[in-house]
This record gives structure tokens, sequence and C-alpha cells, in this order.
């Protein structure tokens, strides 16, 4: 199975397919800093007008790409994320951050071996709580990693599908690996940040 034909889950949730737009030059991270507060929003890290940019790279071919995932606060705590031309709504809420219908990205407790249900039948661990992570956008202390599993309905060692995600602080998603196994065989994508922050405004 191709995960460009499959879609790469990335961005709370929101399927892109293959290069879904390009990064913009430069990002800082200025402007709007007010965000609903919880245990875990700064987790995902969520300003109006924030943009994230990414690296994509198919594991198999060594092919990849950049695409952005843009936030907009709606009311409340609700944002609407867009990531290409798809668009995906989460909640912040006491317990953590929810999708429009439920479920949840992350869910207190965010303690290592805590589980919740995911998409689709899925179940989500939290793996670690003090990962460091290294990407082109810099070094991040104390992430949270995250391990989606769809079990296979034929049974077997491994998953249908595996999604690997590493929340930082005051970031967001600094990494996300989609795995899936079909017939035996394993495929992978990987999507790392390589900026994030307010667009810059050129001033004529």
């Amino acid at each position: 199975m191709s995960l460009r034909r499959g879609g790469l889950l990335v961005a709370f949730a929101v399927h892109v397919v293959g290069c879904a737009s390009s990064a913009p030059a430069l990002v800082v991270a200025t402007g709007d800093t007010t965000s609903p507060s919880s245990a875990v929003s700064r987790y995902l890290a969520l300003f109006d007008g924030r943009i994230w940019a990414y690296d994509e790279e198919d594991e198999e071919t060594k092919t990849g790409g950049i695409f952005v995932t843009r936030a907009r606060k709606l009311t409340g705590a609700r944002f609407s994320l867009t990531t290409g031309e798809r668009a995906r709504i989460v909640e912040m809420r006491a317990d953590g951050v929810a999708t429009e219908n439920g479920i949840y990205l992350l869910k207190m407790p965010l303690a290592v071996g805590a589980e919740w249900p995911g998409e689709h039948g899925s179940n989500v661990r939290v793996a670690a709580v003090d990962k460091v992570v290294q990407v082109p956008a810099g070094t991040f202390a104390g992430c949270v990693e995250t391990v989606e599993n769809l079990a296979s309905p034929m049974g077997g060692e491994n998953p249908l599908r595996r999604i690997t995600t590493q929340f930082c602080p005051d970031v967001g998603i600094a990494s996300l690996r989609v795995e899936v196994w079909e017939q035996g065989k394993h495929a992978g994508e990987r999507a790392v940040l390589r900026s994030f922050g307010e667009p810059v405004t050129i001033v004529k």
C-alpha cells in the first residue's frame, strides 16, 4: 500500500496527500500568544495564525516534499487546522484536545502507559513524556510521544497501521511517522518540523 495513495495522517488528524503546499520563506514566533489553557495545551501550541512547515519523506522511495498547516481560532476553545485543501476542527478541553468527532489527540493523564481510543477503532498509548526531539526546526526537550496502533483484522504480530507522534511543549507536533503493513510488506512515511510561528508580513 502506498502511503501517498492512502494519505499521510498529519497535523491533528488532517489528511494530507503528497505536497499539499509550499513552505513560507520564513516564519518567526511572534504575534498572538493567547491560547486556551489546559494541562496539555502547550503540547499543541494552538494560536491564531500560527503556521507549521514540515518536511515529508517516503521511507521507501526517499522522495518527499514540504507541506504547511495553518491554525485559525474559531469560537471559544475551538480551532480550525488547514493543510492544503483539507481542514479539521479541534477543541481544547479540560482533559485534553479532541477533534470535532470527539476523538482525542492528547488526553490526560500524560503518563507513560496511559491509553485512550483513537480513530477507526485504533488505540493510542503514551510511550514517553521526556523525549528529546531533534528536527530541522530545533532541538526540543520534554516532548510527549504517543503511539497509535490499528490492529489488523487478520491478527498477527504487526498492526494494520501505526502512527508515532512527538508533541513538544510550546511547539506542537515536531515529528510524525506513519507505518502500514499490507500482505506482509512494510511501508513508512515521516514528517518532521522545519519551522513554526507567525507568517512574516513585509510592509513596503
